[in-house]
């Protein structure tokens, strides 16, 4: 369709070509001046198609302008600063190090350059953070604690207290006996939560005893499950408590004219309390002391014995 300001155009063209023809009082003869209508209204023709060829004019959407161009940013000062002449503080260029000058402002229109001392430094937080990165890298590093499976071995000493055994499982006729210290030695398996560890154990017990009638050597096997609470300490230390019950398998063998076996087994427990240390994240050693205790039998009295034991721990 032809726009409005298109036949505007074209109507107010017509107009001007027919008042200049009849609104006008001439002595010209008719038949020229249909002539001159004639070539004027095919010149009008070729100028009507001259617009209507033209293509439309699109709207302009004001609100998809961008907006001008920011202006280009100033240029970069000089690298090389002129002194102030008189100045006798005033230092060369070519005489101080860069990483040492600063620019520094002055009442007239130059600046000096001046070496940056400990006084006139306004800050060193940069090279602080550059000496506790450094700190960081060459620290040594402290081993993390891992949770999950872990195994390891026992090794201890026994220190029993003095003890009785009893003839024909008659508790009248028990005969004392003084023990001598001995040595433990076990294996440990177990899961450790975090703070609190469940392990099953197997440990082995032997020492001596004598009294004036007989001597006696004593070997207990025991089976134990046992609960350990840890609490961290320091980067690598923890405390541990915990309680170990199961089933204690006591040989004791006497020997004077004849030999006779008092043997039993019975329930048995230990309290423990001890310390650990991270050797690296896989590696832990642990320092227990233990009050160990069985259930009295027909053949023997309680056994009580203190265990002094070292541990490790290998993380699976």
């Amino acid at each position: 369709m032809i726009s409005t300001f298109r036949l505007g155009l074209i109507f107010s063209f017509n107009f001007i070509l027919l008042y200049g023809l009849f609104g006008q009082a001439t002595t010209v003869s008719f038949s020229e001046r249909l002539r001159e209508i004639r070539e004027r209204s095919s010149q009008h023709e070729n100028q009507v198609a001259s617009l209507l060829a033209q293509p439309s004019i699109k709207p302009v959407d004001y609100n998809n302008i961008s907006p001008p161009l920011s202006p280009p940013p100033p240029a970069p000062a000089p690298s090389s600063v002129p002194l102030v002449d008189g100045d006798e503080s005033a230092v060369p260029v070519n005489q101080v190090p860069k990483e040492n000058m600063i620019v520094e402002p002055v009442e007239s229109d130059s600046v000096k350059l001046v070496e940056v001392t400990e006084s006139n430094s306004t800050s060193n937080k940069p090279n602080e953070e550059l000496d506790d990165a450094y700190a960081k890298l060459y620290e040594p590093d402290i081993p993390s604690r891992l949770q999950g499976y872990y195994f390891g071995p026992l090794l201890g000493l026994v220190f029993p207290q003095d003890g009785a055994i009893r003839s024909g499982g008659n508790p009248m006729k028990s005969e004392d006996y003084e023990a001598d210290s001995g040595f433990l030695l076990g294996l440990q398996a177990g899961k450790d939560f975090g703070s609190v560890r469940v392990e099953a154990e197997y440990t082995y017990h032997n020492f001596d005893a004598s009294s004036p009638d007989f001597s006696l050597s004593a070997s207990i096997h025991n089976f134990f499950g046992r609960l350990i609470l840890e609490k961290e300490i320091g980067d690598r230390f923890d405390l541990r408590f915990g309680l170990g019950m199961g089933m204690g398998i006591v040989g004791m063998e006497t020997s004077s004219v004849a030999t006779e076996d008092h043997s039993g087994t019975g329930f048995a427990y230990d309290f423990l309390f001890g310390t650990g240390y991270r050797l690296s994240d896989n590696w832990s050693l642990q320092a227990d002391y233990r009050y160990y205790l069985t259930a009295a039998h027909d053949n023997y009295d309680h056994v009580k014995s203190h265990l002094w034991l070292l541990s490790a721990s290998l993380d699976l």
